[in-house]
């Protein structure tokens, strides 16, 4: 059996060389082609001179989970890939550690450039530009995924500004951090200037991964070429890392690497990125923790933003003849509350206003069948399924307790939480305490309660859920009466083109007064059959609501989420 030489290059985002695989018998099939580039993946913003602060005044700017703002101004990776992964095992595959110790992969080459280059082979993340990573032959075959491996790389000069080797890392990063950010709206994180910039390298030791393809990939004389496409969401590569303790630990730094590794994704020609941005508002502002808005309700009152959150799932891309399912990436470490394997996501303050560690997870990353389309789609909620499954023991989104009713009504589907003033009603229930926020503009609230001490909350989730015992710590033996779990569809072609899904409470709750609740009802609208709050809230939710056995107030077009400029 031949052992073909194994093709490197190094790259930020994947320098690329595939071994070409053996077939079956052993044989070589020429004229197969596999072409690589290379795609790192971010929300870059545009940035005026005063931010032109930088070792490197190319850099990206973006907010980790926590709210921290990052401006990464070198990003490098040593990423060999080493060979396409058959869908099964074949006697080439189980001789193939052998070969590699027989023949190893020589060391890629990385040569510094200047003030902040990339080096020769290699691709900085700033560039955010697919990079071309050659043509490799490969063999007749049925492949599920591409195996790579970070590297780490040889000797290099140092040019005269930031140090842009990777002499015996695979891993060379530069992020400036803004520590003071963490909950504070975008427009007040932009206006922070107190920042530290660090410089770290990771990686002296090879890690090996396989990338899977959404679809098994076969290649033969039908199909004799294929272009595969290497994204990392560098956007992720430091959620839960201590940027204090980044450049001198060893811990720190194989987090990173670990992060870096999670945050790769592989597809095929016939598959393409999706990715997808959220922003959640408050009559048009950005929802933050604490923050007072003005002008809610038809009576234009005030409220305090204490927490907003949904779930997404089953996502989808459509059009007039065709629907396609999103597979979402896996992200690392489990921080940003995406499933890949379940297809379910929790958009918005994931952990709550009130948890320690205000997590906010505002995108969707995956990929789909290639196509043009004309719709995005997606379920608010979760599926019947996966609803009712054990919080304590399912993997993330789905074990988040602040978005758990019960074992019997399963998880909150939307779940927006907030603070009013006292009404005429007073059915509602007091709250603890006040948190500190801004206040965004509109009506006085003239005439009521200034404090804003009375719940009101907008919670959706199944109802009419039985499992014909009456125990509410028991799932349901049936579909429940009112699943309450809503399709959404908008406008794909602006969302492709970047602009954010916004998901806005005040449409939706804008035709009730906020600060009466009808008595012994539960605060605001909590999707309960004949709560006279949610008359006017479900059906903007593109649900049918029961006032009564006998009276069903008809859906409308949902109000809740639109396309963004």
């Amino acid at each position: 059996m031949t052992h073909l030489q194994l093709l490197r290059l190094g790259t930020l985002l994947l320098g690329a060389g595939l071994v070409a695989a053996c077939s079956d018998t052993g044989s070589r099939s020429d004229g197969i082609s596999v072409a690589l580039k290379a795609q790192p993946v971010g929300t870059p913003h545009a940035h005026d001179d005063g931010h032109a602060k930088h070792s490197n005044p190319d850099y990206v700017t973006f907010r980790r989970s926590d709210g921290v703002k990052v401006d990464l101004q070198l990003g490098l990776l040593n990423l060999v890939p080493v060979e396409l992964q058959r869908c099964e095992a074949t006697v080439a595959q189980r001789l193939q550690p052998l070969l590699d110790a027989l023949n190893p992969v020589g060391a890629a080459q990385a040569h510094a450039g200047h003030g902040g280059e990339a080096p020769e082979g290699a691709v900085n993340v700033v560039a955010t530009e697919p990079t071309g990573l050659g043509t490799l032959v490969a063999s007749a075959g049925t492949y599920c995924g591409v195996v790579v491996e970070l590297q780490p790389g040889a000797a290099a000069k140092h040019g005269d500004g930031l140090d842009t080797g990777l002499e015996g890392v695979s891993v060379n990063v530069s992020p400036c951090y803004y520590p003071t950010t963490a909950g504070l709206s975008d427009a007040e994180a932009a206006a922070v200037t107190e920042h530290a910039c660090i410089q770290a390298k990771a990686g002296a030791a090879a890690r090996r991964v396989t990338l899977p393809f959404a679809e098994p990939v076969t290649l033969g004389a039908e199909d004799m070429a294929l272009e595969i496409t290497i994204a990392t969401r560098y956007e992720e590569w430091f959620e839960n890392v201590d940027f204090d303790a980044l450049a001198n630990s060893a811990g720190q730094q194989a987090l990173l690497v670990d992060n870096i590794v999670a945050s790769l994704q592989a597809h095929g020609d016939d598959e393409q990125l999706v990715n997808l941005a959220f922003a959640l508002r408050v009559n048009g502002h950005e929802a933050v923790c604490g923050a007072v808005y003005q002008g809610l309700g038809n009576t234009a009152q005030p409220l305090r933003m204490e927490g907003f959150r949904f779930y997404a799932s089953n996502l989808t891309l459509e059009n007039a003849s065709d629907t396609v399912p999103v597979r979402l990436a896996t992200k690392p470490n489990g921080t940003v509350y995406q499933d890949a394997e379940r297809n379910v996501s929790l958009i918005g303050h994931a952990q709550g206003c009130d948890s320690p560690a205000r997590l906010r997870n505002l995108t969707l990353t995956g990929s789909a069948p290639r196509g043009e389309y004309d719709r995005l789609c997606f379920d608010l909620g979760v599926p019947f399924e996966l609803n009712h499954s054990d919080v304590a023991t399912a993997p993330s989104p789905l074990n988040v307790t602040g978005m758990s009713w019960s074992w019997l009504s399963g998880r909150v589907f939307l779940r927006f939480d907030a603070k009013v003033p006292v009404g005429n009603g007073g059915g509602g229930g007091h709250g603890h305490g006040k948190h500190d926020g801004e206040d965004h503009g509109g009506s006085d609230g003239a005439g009521i309660d200034a404090e804003l001490t009375q719940n009101f909350f907008v919670h959706l989730g199944s109802t009419g859920c039985s499992n014909g015992t009456g125990d509410f710590g028991a799932p349901p033996d049936a579909a429940c009466t009112y699943p309450n779990r809503p399709r959404i569809c908008l406008d794909y072609a602006p969302v492709a083109a970047g602009h954010p899904v916004i998901a806005d409470i005040a449409p939706v709750i804008g035709e009730l007064d906020i600060t009466v609740n009808t008595q012994d009802t539960a605060p605001g609208c909590m999707s309960f059959p004949g709560d006279p709050e949610c008359v006017t809230i479900l059906p903007q939710l593109n649900l049918d609501f029961a006032l009564s056995p006998n009276e069903l107030i008809p859906r409308r077009d949902q109000s809740l989420f639109s396309v963004g400029p």
